[in-house]
């Protein structure tokens, strides 16, 4: 089955309060313009558990980050980091397409920090980012089984997107929303197509 797609058309971003014992930053970079081989270590560990397997390397951040056009570390990768250590536990990456659009990338923890809303907190940055681009939406894909991540994007604004889904394995993806939303216990029923409509049935 295809990754289940979100869609946010933008308007206000409500900020998030970021818990006490933490801060969120940019990726940082070197004087040569480079990103500091600590920092996507950094960004590795974070995305290990939920993206890029345990077994995931620099190779990752170079594929979905420095191979991705546009997409400008400095500016579009973030980190919620501990105060007391400075240590990055969490990442995202707000970016903007060559069609205008902001995309939310590669959103990965460490799962110590979970339960603490850093998700909430570092999503809202992220959508700042990008409603102060002016980005007319901003859309991501996501896997069934992120149930977390899932009601961390709804409760920001996104809509699940519904779309033909052609792959072997596929089932209805309004049906796969159905299960996800009736089992988190979601109300709202409203899915949208590709391009920001109503989806009617």
């Amino acid at each position: 089955m295809q990754q289940l797609k979100m869609l946010k058309l933008m308007g206000e971003v409500k900020p998030y309060p970021v818990h006490e014992d933490y801060y969120i930053r940019n990726i940082r970079m070197l004087e040569d313009g480079k990103e500091d081989p600590a920092e996507i270590e950094a960004w590795v560990l974070a995305c290990r558990n939920q993206l890029i397997g345990e077994n995931g390397t620099s190779e990752a951040y170079i594929n979905s980050i420095t191979n991705t056009p546009l997409l400008n570390p400095a500016t579009d990768v973030f980190f919620v980091c501990e105060k007391a250590t400075d240590r990055p536990v969490a990442t995202l990456t707000a970016h903007i397409r060559d069609t205008g659009e902001g995309w939310i990338h590669m959103v990965g923890s460490l799962p110590e920090i979970r339960g603490k809303k850093l998700g909430h907190a570092m999503l809202a940055r992220g959508l700042e980012r990008l409603a102060e681009a002016k980005v007319p939406v901003v859309r991501l894909v996501t896997d069934d089984w992120r149930r977390p991540a899932i009601k961390n994007y709804l409760a920001a604004g996104f809509k699940p997107v519904i779309f033909e889904d052609t792959s072997d394995d596929a089932k209805p993806v309004n049906e796969r929303w159905d299960v996800i939303l009736d089992e988190m216990g979601w109300e709202d029923r409203t899915y949208l197509t590709y391009d920001g409509e109503i989806w009617e049935k």
